[in-house]
């Protein structure tokens, strides 16, 4: 399920997969093909997060407050890239880097608990260990804050 923010921001369609939104309906439509897909190659193990959601039907991720957020592709070229693994290899396995770390800092998804964490460089080890508190505890939040209406188009 996507926040109301997000749902405002994508409704236009430019940013969507075609076909992933049923404007009679009113609703975007994730199956469960997205799901299992979600599920078997990200091990994404809550089926019901936004992230799945979003993911599912985000084509091109618009802006919203804050930094850039990667494309599904981006994330996928990320976590397989092994970039992160030498020094810290829960990042690509449970961590998904889900915006550049321009700026010195990059926001991570954690596929176990669903939480988003703003790591800034030299936290890494904090987010993985546990001592980093969660950003947002769920990444229908962090949608919900990253389109709130503090951004308006």
């Amino acid at each position: 399920m996507l926040p109301p923010s997000a749902k405002k921001r994508l409704k236009n369609g430019k940013w969507c997969f075609e076909g992933s939104y049923d404007s009679d309906k009113d609703e975007f439509i994730v199956t469960q093909k997205d799901r299992d897909y979600f599920s078997g190659s990200l091990n994404i193990q809550n089926h019901d997060s936004a992230f799945i959601d979003f993911y599912s039907v985000v084509g091109f991720v618009p802006l919203g407050n804050g930094e850039e957020l990667y494309t599904l592709d981006q994330i996928v070229e990320d976590a397989e890239s092994g970039f992160h693994s030498d020094e810290y290899p829960e990042i690509g396995k449970r961590y998904l880097q889900i915006s550049s770390i321009e700026g010195e800092g990059s926001y991570f998804y954690d596929k176990e608990t669903d939480a988003v964490y703003d790591v800034h460089w030299g936290e890494e080890e904090d987010m993985i260990s546990g001592r980093k508190e969660p950003w947002f505890h769920s990444f229908y939040d962090f949608l919900e804050w990253y389109y709130s209406d503090d951004n308006e188009e």
